[in-house]
Parts: C-alpha cells; structure tokens; sequence
C-alpha cells in the first residue's frame, strides 16, 4: 500500500505556482531583469520493494497427499501473486500520475526560465496561445457576471414599478367594487320598499273590490251605502300610495346610470389588475429566462476555460518530456531530473515484477494440480457422508 501523502508533496505547490512562474517570465521579458531560479522542494520517492509471496512449490513426488498438497500451496501462492500484481498496478498508476506532475513541474521550471529553441518553440506558442486564451475567456467571463449583476439590478427597479402598478389596480378594483356594492345595496333597498309599496296598494284595492261586492249583494240601506264608503276610503289609500311608489320608481331609474358607471368603472378595474399581473409574470419570467442565458454563458465560458486549462497543463507535461529528452545542463533542472529517472527506474522495476509474478502463477503442473483437487474434494465429500451417517446413527 502506497502510505498516505506520498506524493502530496511540493508538486501541489508548484502546480498553484505555475501561473505565478509564467507571470514571473513575462515581467522579466517586459523588464529586462532575469528572475532567479525556482527551487522546488521534493521529497525522496518510495523505493521499490518486492512484494513477499510464498515460492511456487516444486513438482512433488506421485502420490495423491503429495499432490493435494501441492494444489494447497500453489494456489496460495497464486492467490498471494494476484494481489501483489493488483498492488504493484495500483503502484504504477501512482508512480504514473507523479511522473505526469513532475513533467508538468519541469515544464513549468523550464518556462520560468525561458527556456527556447527549435525543439520547445512549437509547445510554448501554444502554450502562451491557451493563456491569453485563458485571459480573454476569464475576462468575458467576468463581463457575464457584471451583465448578471446589471439584470438583477434592473430587475429590482422593474418589479417594484410593476409590484407598484398591480398595488394601486388592486386598490382601484377594491374602492370601485365598494362603490359599486352600496349601489347595488341601494337598489335592492329601493325594490324591496317598492314591492312593499305595491303590496300595500294592492291589499287596498282587493279590500275596496270585495267592499264594493258586498254591496252590490247587501240591501238597500245604511249597510250598503257603508260598504261603498269603505271601498272608496281604501281607494284612496292606495292612491295615496301612488306618489311614493313612483318617487321609488325615479329614484331606482335614476341609480341605473351610477351602477352601470361603477360596473364599467370596475370592468376596467379588473382588465388593469389582469394586465399589471401579466405584466409583473412576464417581466419575472423574463428575467429568468435572461438569467439563465447568462448562466448557460457563465458555464459555457468556465468550460472552456476548463478545457483551456486542462490544455496548459498536457502542454507542460508535453514541455517537461521534450526539456528531459533533451537535457539542458541547468542546476535548476538537475532536481527534477532525479526525481524522473526515480519514477522511472520504479515503474520500470515493478513493471518487471509484475511479468515475473504473471509468468509463476502460469508456472503449474496441470496434472498434479487436477490430481490433488480431485484428492481434497473426495476427501470433503468423504467427510460429509461421514458425518451424515454419524449423525444418523446417534
């Protein structure tokens, strides 16, 4: 197992300073002063170990205990051999990503030191091309942020005049809707005192027809001509009732023309509450719709920056490999180049074990090997029957 922090070590913080390292170089181009030479600081790579298996057991003499115990051993030492081929690739991969880090980290030293020549010329243009890339993407990217920060601003200012708008059409459609409803109230109380006007008058004539029939049937004499004085008195009565009735009757022709204003009044009043609602939803579903343009833009511009990034870092690792193929006789360099031949004589090492491990496990005799399987699974079968018929015995 690879020990945790192994190759935590100062890579990480030349990764972080390769930015810094590039901006160093092109401030000594612009000046003319030379910076001095990055130090980095590394640690001593795990030495390769062999992994401790157990030997491949010899062929053993013919017998069947000899051969089941030649097939116990030889897979156990097979066993042994695949989990050391699966640590020893796990070891690679580690060794691989360090060696990737520490190219990138010799990339990085060899552009700090403006390192140039026919060789490196075609990695370091497109190197300095993915960083002004890099430059040009981070600044659209904050010029998305500041249109962002400008829409949400002006939707602020948007959604309080249109919160504003709906506030005062509501207020409109409350104050109408009152107005509207003591109308009503008004007329439906003038009806009411109208039909009752109306039932009086006709509770009066009923009482003066039926007077009148009783006196048309009753004898000539006092009673009759009473009947006929009765019927006349109510008569009147009910045409006493006649001018509240039609003063009612103007009053409620004369509430017609208010109610059918406050109804207009209150039509329109609904029709601006529609139109402020819609107009507050569709500002709001603009905004978003704009705010998720933006966003879209935002992770498109980090992508690509991503993608920019990502090409820096192939480059340098790119840049480190030719700069070790080519050495360049520099104390600077002289670190890293160990640190390089380390990794490599380790994977080279644990590459060789692995083919070794592969060519035992391979290394069987498939005779003995079937003879000694068969040997221990009748042994196994043997002892179960045994110990069915032990048990059925007892």
């Amino acid at each position: 197992m690879v020990p945790d922090g192994a190759f935590s070590d100062d890579f990480n913080t030349v990764a972080e300073a390769g930015s810094l390292d590039v901006e160093t170089a092109k401030r000594a181009g612009s000046t003319g002063i030379t910076p001095p030479a990055t130090r980095v600081q590394l640690r001593e790579d795990r030495p390769f170990t062999p992994p401790h298996v157990n030997p491949i057991p010899e062929i053993p003499e013919p017998g069947l205990y000899n051969a089941a115990r030649y097939s116990v051993r030889f897979m156990r030492a097979r066993f042994q051999r695949r989990g050391a081929i699966k640590t020893l690739q796990n070891e690679i991969k580690q060794d691989t990503d360090a060696l990737d880090q520490v190219l990138g980290a010799l990339g990085r030293v060899a552009r700090s030191a403006r390192v140039d020549g026919r060789v490196f010329s075609a990695e370091n243009t497109a190197i300095n091309a993915a960083e002004e890339r890099m430059g040009v993407l981070g600044k659209e990217h904050g010029d998305v942020d500041g249109r962002k920060a400008e829409e949400n601003s002006r939707f602020v200012d948007v959604e309080r005049e249109r919160n504003e708008k709906l506030a005062e059409a509501e207020r409109m459609v409350d104050e109408v809707g009152k107005e509207l409803a003591q109308l009503e109230a008004q007329r439906r109380a003038m009806r009411d005192k109208r039909k009752e006007l109306e039932r009086r008058q006709r509770a009066y004539l009923k009482s003066a027809q039926d007077n009148d029939k009783q006196a048309g049937s009753a004898q000539m004499g006092d009673s009759r001509g009473e009947l006929r004085r009765s019927a006349e008195q109510y008569r009147k009565e009910a045409a006493a009732l006649e001018p509240d009735r039609q003063e009612v009757d103007r009053r409620l022709a004369g509430l017609e023309r208010p109610i059918g204003e406050a109804t207009a009044k209150l039509d329109a009043a609904k029709a601006e509450l529609d139109a402020a609602k819609r107009s507050l939803s569709d500002a709001r579903e603009g905004h978003n719709h704009r705010l998720a343009e933006l966003d879209a833009e935002q992770k498109r511009k980090l992508r690509e920056i991503g993608q920019a990034e990502a090409e820096v870092a192939r480059r340098l690792v790119t840049l480190g490999t030719l700069v070790n193929l080519n050495r360049i006789d520099d104390v600077q360099f002289a670190e890293l180049y160990q640190r390089i031949d380390r990794l490599r004589s380790a994977i080279t090492s644990r590459t060789t074990e692995i083919e070794k491990l592969t060519a035992e496990r391979e290394a069987y005799d498939r005779g003995t090997l079937v003879r000694g399987g068969a040997t221990i699974g009748g042994a196994i079968v043997l002892l179960i029957a045994l110990i069915v018929i032990l048990r059925a015995i007892l």
